[in-house]
């Protein structure tokens, strides 16, 4: 999926869907088992990065890797501010589902 592609879906997805912002809910949705996706941000601390990816695989969540630094993430998600994680809880509308499932 490009780029473009991609930031449409996550507006899709904070328009119609249920997400958690930030890589510490995000691992705490991942222990207790809510996110159904993780979109990461390309350009985050290899330390957040290896928790993320690690807890994701414990759980069997698909990690989706966002071409992009989080402050480019975080615009868009329509957030003024970096947004390194993004947990999805509901996909909504969005096409990201179909991402996750075609990986």
């Amino acid at each position: 999926m490009q780029r473009s592609e991609l930031e449409r879906e996550i507006k899709n997805l904070v328009r119609t869907g249920r997400f958690i912002l930030g890589a510490r809910k995000s691992v705490r949705a991942l222990l207790l088992g809510k996110a159904k996706a993780v979109v990461v941000a390309d350009k985050i601390l290899p330390a957040v990065e290896a928790d993320v990816v690690h807890y994701a695989k414990l759980g069997g969540v698909p990690v989706i890797r966002f071409p992009g630094t989080s402050y480019e993430l975080g615009l868009a998600c329509g957030r003024q501010h970096p947004v390194s994680v993004i947990a999805v809880l509901d996909f909504g509308e969005s096409r990201l589902g179909e991402v996750v499932r075609s990986v």
